[in-house]
């Protein structure tokens, strides 16, 4: 009896430690992220090619590896955020995966069957974050192989739900998810920037005109958790004023259309990416 309280004393004050193989601008957001979540710094471990990133990263209390075997070796998540033309020398270097912990990957393109033919075990995920991830704000995709076990399958979530909302999909809608999520940060950020660049037209200061416009965004995407679209469009445009002037000219120039076709053009792009190095 007390062989078992010891066991589940030692379990339950154990430290799940995440990796994060490679520091580019996603797999950075990824640690700065952890880091604003409230996980340790010294529960991230990293790896990079580039000795000046892990220094960076360093100074944040992060520790590195001297090799991607020694990561995967170390962590209990292991989080791919390489580009997809080095993918084929990372899975060379990575071992079959232990019961018990995962691999999640967020490399654009390559799908869970082409992952599951280079790397042995149970434990394989693939999730399409955005950098919003580095504020804890980011939507991410995540789709887990057939196999894959409740264990590993909780911490991935506990991991990633610390970057953001969490969205358990099948994998033929990663795609979607890539543009939507992923490119629609960009296209957010435009469409933003246009209503930042209209203020100083009408001759707002700089940083009036970008608190405005970002303002503007927080209470839309507010009101829309609680009401739908035609809703918030209703009780904005009273018949006559000026945002019925305004949405007149946006209907003209097809401005909503044009949005729809570069989230399909980011979708079809993304079906395309198939890593050719595996």
């Amino acid at each position: 009896m007390l062989a078992e309280s010891l066991l589940y004393l030692i379990e339950s004050v154990k430290v799940m430690l995440v990796g994060v193989l490679g520091l580019g601008n996603l797999g950075g957001a990824v640690v700065k992220g952890l880091i604003r979540s409230g996980m340790p710094s010294s529960e991230i471990v990293v790896y990079d090619v580039d000795g000046d990133k892990i220094k960076l990263f360093g100074r944040m209390g992060v520790r590195s590896t001297e090799s991607i075997s020694c990561l995967q070796r170390e962590v209990e998540v292991l989080i791919l955020c390489v580009k997809p033309k080095d993918s084929g020398n990372v899975f060379s270097q990575l071992s079959r995966i232990d019961a018990g912990k995962a691999l999640v990957s967020f490399i654009g393109g390559l799908r869970l069957e082409a992952i599951r033919s280079k790397i042995k075990g149970e434990g394989v995920y693939r999730a399409m974050p955005n950098i919003a991830c580095e504020i804890g704000e980011a939507a991410i995709a995540l789709a887990a192989s057939d196999c894959v076990d409740l264990a590993s399958k909780k911490k991935v979530v506990d991991v990633l739900s610390r970057l953001g909302e969490v969205y358990e999909v099948d994998e033929r809608f990663m795609d979607a998810f890539t543009s939507l999520s992923g490119s629609g940060l960009a296209f957010a950020s435009e469409t933003i920037r246009s209503f930042y660049e209209a203020g100083l037209l009408l001759g707002l200061d700089h940083d009036v005109s970008k608190k405005v416009a970002l303002k503007v965004f927080i209470g839309a995407s507010r009101l829309l958790m609680e009401n739908g679209f035609d809703e918030v469009r209703r009780r904005v445009a009273t018949p006559g004023g000026t945002t019925v002037e305004g949405i007149r000219v946006l209907e003209e120039k097809n401005v909503r259309d044009s949005i729809v076709d570069a989230i399909r053009a980011a979708a079809e792009k993304a079906s395309r990416l198939v890593p050719t190095a595996l």
